[in-house]
């Protein structure tokens, strides 16, 4: 019997039921991997610089700030070639002016302070005794305290506008009135008088016959207080005011020769030299005549009372200045910023 080449239904329906499942199913692994690849866009993104120029503060360098001294504020050399030197201390007066005799007796003058009327002339023996020489009531305020070359005493009274000649025994007797605040005196060789007025910027001249007369005036004065006599008779000015020096000669014609910074008070003439007492800085000037060059002798520039060398050393408001017989300079203070109580120091040249 012969085999039939006819497919059986059954295997022709698995066959038809295995392709649809396929095509069900879909592609290949490998063609779905190509077919889901996500095609990608790129868009760069837009990116606004915006650029601004970086500022750089330049921090200036620090600034060190040096303080000055008193001294060095006041711009002048100073020398450590003298040595300051308290005579006494604390003197209950206020700061006149000052004369030592040939065997050096101090006269101490008292300007007078609040409820102390400055009535009186004091002496200080060389061992330190203080005692009352003279005193009237018609003094007040006493200045200039100076010894003639005859040995007479001079004393100017700035309070009662009065010149007094103290005698020997203590005497005071009157031989000018009427001066408008007198303070410094000079006397020349041949017994002439030269009062500074302080209130008129007038110097008077007081003869020996007791004759008063105006004898120069200049309208550069501004608070003549201290006087000098140099050698040759001229006359050494200086302004409490303002702190100028001038000169004076014997025609009365005014030259000035310096300002110094401070107010100033007395002035002593010794070698060719002017040693000036500062009051407004606190220290003594020197001024050499012949160079025209300043420098400060004594004082640091602040109220005080050390002894010491030159600008080691310190002083209240220096006043009256006068040389002695020995040759040293010899000074008065009053403590602190004030005019009392006195002290006397000395001021040697030990270089």
């Amino acid at each position: 019997m012969q085999r039939s080449s006819v497919v059986p239904i059954r295997t022709v329906v698995v066959i038809l039921t295995i392709a649809l499942l396929s095509a069900a199913c879909g592609t290949s692994s490998s063609e779905a991997r190509a077919e889901t690849t996500a095609t990608t866009s790129t868009i760069a993104p837009t990116v606004t610089t915006s650029t601004v120029a970086a500022t750089t503060t330049v921090e200036p360098p620090p600034t060190t700030t040096v303080a000055l001294s008193p001294l060095e504020k006041l711009g002048y050399p100073v020398s450590d070639d003298w040595v300051v030197e308290t005579v006494i201390a604390e003197i209950d007066a206020a700061t006149g002016g000052l004369a030592i005799d040939p065997d050096g007796v101090m006269y101490q003058a008292d300007f007078g302070y609040s409820g102390h009327p400055g009535d009186s002339l004091l002496r200080i023996t060389p061992d330190g005794t203080v005692e009352t020489f003279a005193r009237s009531e018609e003094m007040e305020s006493l200045t200039m305290t100076v010894f003639g070359p005859d040995g007479t005493l001079y004393q100017s009274s700035y309070g009662s506008n009065r010149v007094f000649v103290i005698e020997p025994n203590g005497e005071a007797r009157i031989i000018a009135e009427g001066l408008r605040g007198p303070t410094g005196i000079a006397v020349g060789a041949d017994g002439v008088l030269y009062v500074e007025a302080y209130n008129s910027n007038i110097i008077h001249r007081i003869m020996p016959d007791g004759a008063v007369e105006d004898w120069v005036f200049d309208r550069r004065f501004n608070g003549i207080n201290g006087i000098a006599a140099g050698p040759d008779g001229t006359l050494y000015v200086v302004d409490h005011k303002d702190g100028s020096v001038f000169a004076v000669d014997q025609d009365g014609v005014v030259t000035p020769l310096h300002k110094f910074p401070k107010a100033t008070s007395h002035v002593a003439y010794s070698d060719g030299s002017l040693f000036v007492t500062s009051r407004g800085a606190y220290v003594v000037f020197r001024y050499d005549l012949a160079t025209g060059e300043a420098e400060i002798i004594a004082g640091n520039g602040e109220p005080g009372r050390m002894d010491g060398r030159g600008s080691e050393a310190s002083m209240g408001r220096p006043n009256a200045i006068t040389v002695g017989p020995d040759g040293n300079l010899y000074i008065n203070h009053g403590g602190g910023n004030a005019n009392n109580p006195v002290s006397i120091r000395r001021i040697s040249f030990q270089p």
